[in-house]
């Protein structure tokens, strides 16, 4: 008798092996594993973190980094200057620059902010013609300030994510630069080029029956 138990209970293992009842049990438990995910942290935590980091010499930047734009629609170079009347519309400083900018809103949830807006000129040259129009003697260039944002890693502590502070440097306005010599002959033989050629144009045009 005690060998004929033992049989049939080895029979009986072996019919669980074959029908795969263990790994199906740690494939329910894998699955139950990775169903946890990694949360993000509080958005008072966050906020917490970066106020303490941009205390300091950059704090004087970050009024540029957090104001809402007022203009968020793709605008242009303007033909020439403010007037001293446009002053008393209370247009922003960006846009009564000789190298006016505007803003462009970078998103990255990955990191905190996740909204930082972002300069970028208008123009190509600076508004400092005689009649106040666009002169390509000078360029218009981005003006840099550094800042401190909070990056997500990759690590998970507690069921929640992780984050480091990463110093960077962020666009907050643009001025006006003088060209160099070399600058300036190399932008007037570009515009004596696309002139010839704008003229051949014409003449080819011209030609046509």
């Amino acid at each position: 008798m005690p060998q004929r138990i033992r049989v049939l209970l080895l029979l009986h293992l072996a019919v669980l092996l074959l029908l795969g009842w263990p790994a199906g049990a740690a494939r329910v438990r894998k699955k139950a594993s990775r169903a946890r995910a990694c949360l993000d942290l509080p958005e008072e935590i966050l906020e917490q973190m970066f106020g303490r980091l941009s205390v300091g010499v950059m704090s004087a930047f970050h009024h540029a980094l957090q104001l809402e734009p007022r203009d968020k629609l793709n605008l242009t170079c303007p033909a020439s200057a403010r007037s001293p009347a446009d002053r008393k519309t209370r247009l922003p400083v960006n846009l009564l620059s000789m190298s006016p900018w505007a803003y462009r809103i970078s998103y990255d949830p990955t990191r905190y902010p996740r909204h930082i807006p972002e300069a970028y000129c208008l123009c190509k040259g600076c508004l400092v013609g005689p009649h106040g129009e666009e002169s390509e003697l000078y360029r218009s260039t981005p003006v840099y300030a550094p800042s401190v944002i909070l990056r997500r890693t990759g690590s998970c502590l507690g069921g929640r994510h992780s984050y480091t502070e990463i110093y960077v440097s962020i666009a907050v306005g643009c001025t006006c630069v003088p060209l160099l010599e070399k600058e300036r002959d190399g932008r007037t033989s570009n515009q004596s080029l696309e002139r010839a050629g704008a003229k051949a144009g014409q003449r080819s045009a011209g030609n046509k029956v």
